[in-house]
């Protein structure tokens, strides 16, 4: 499913895209893809949540049908983006609005709860992304490779990320893809090498990545890459006790791009001062799919976001 295309334009004067399915009077749920995505990697996904949801899918600006601009490559901008959207969309008042997001996606909802808090949302769903994508080591909360990202992690990753991107672009999409496809980061034997779906999923995903800006890209994940969430979800999710939003954070065993136990201490630093017994978060590690585990196996996926989202 994709088309149904619309759009708003950012304070900064930009045309922002977003799909929406569904009846205007059903819940509003909100999708949020990662890096080099667009909306239509929902596609497998909202034939079975636009019964329900009045679903609302945007484009990342520098993403998909979205403005390519100069600037904005900071998770703020688009944070501010996804404000200016619920503000298009008349979506005020607390409590009103779930939301799926994936890998940078997360980012963008942890920097809008430190920016606007998440009162908004009553539901939140976290899929595997760490609070942290760097190698770090201060003090007492050494961030290493059991919870960072498994290849963009330092400053010499992403100083090679600029290289390859300028030297061949799909090869970076291709490298993505492959990591974030279970079936290619950690096959199973009845998973098949090669074949109709290994084709079709590239072909798929490397023609949405093709939409975006190489350099732009490049310098967005120098931007993600550097920011450190844990704190602000401390904040944000647990210490702010008038906050109300449910979180469900999905992590998979066979991501290519974080070991489950990153996304996973999402889930403690979501409730770590929210007093015992009255976290708000939870978590659950999934095997029957990747870092694009919603793309992987939607049915199950939906099956398990739904019961959260009620």
């Amino acid at each position: 499913m994709e088309g149904h295309m619309k759009y708003f334009a950012s304070n900064d004067g930009y045309q922002l895209a977003y799909q929406e399915h569904g009846s205007p009077t059903s819940p509003p749920l909100i999708l949020l893809h990662g890096f080099t995505g667009t909306s239509n990697v929902f596609k497998r996904n909202i034939p079975l949540l636009s019964p329900h949801y009045r679903v609302l899918a945007p484009d990342l600006r520098g993403h998909g049908s979205s403005a390519k601009t100069s600037h904005g490559f900071h998770v703020s901008r688009l944070a501010m983006d996804l404000h200016n959207l619920l503000a298009h969309l008349n979506l005020r008042e607390p409590g009103s609005v779930r939301c799926i997001a994936g890998s940078l996606g997360c980012a963008i909802l942890w920097c809008y709860a430190e920016l606007f808090t998440a009162d908004v949302f009553s539901h939140m769903v976290w899929v595997d992304q760490s609070p942290m994508q760097n190698y770090s080591l201060d003090g007492a909360r050494e961030w290493g490779p059991e919870v960072a990202n498994r290849g963009v992690n330092c400053e010499a990753a992403v100083q090679q990320l600029f290289a390859d991107f300028k030297a061949d672009p799909d090869a970076v999409y291709r490298g993505t893809i492959a990591a974030c496809l279970a079936y290619r980061s950690f096959p199973l034997p009845g998973d098949g090498v090669g074949g109709a779906r290994w084709e079709e999923d590239e072909a798929f995903f490397l023609a949405e990545a093709r939409k975006g800006d190489p350099g732009w890209y490049a310098q967005l994940m120098k931007d993600h890459t550097a920011l450190d969430w844990r704190g602000a979800i401390v904040e944000c999710f647990g210490a702010r006790l008038l906050n109300e939003t449910k979180v469900l954070v999905v992590a998979s065993s066979r991501s290519g791009c974080f070991p489950a136990k990153g996304p996973m201490d999402a889930v403690l630093f979501a409730n770590q001062k929210a007093g015992e017994g009255k976290g708000k978060a939870e978590g659950v590690v999934v095997d029957w799919g990747g870092h694009w585990c919603y793309w992987e196996d939607p049915e199950k996926f939906n099956e398990l976001v739904g019961e959260f989202l009620g």
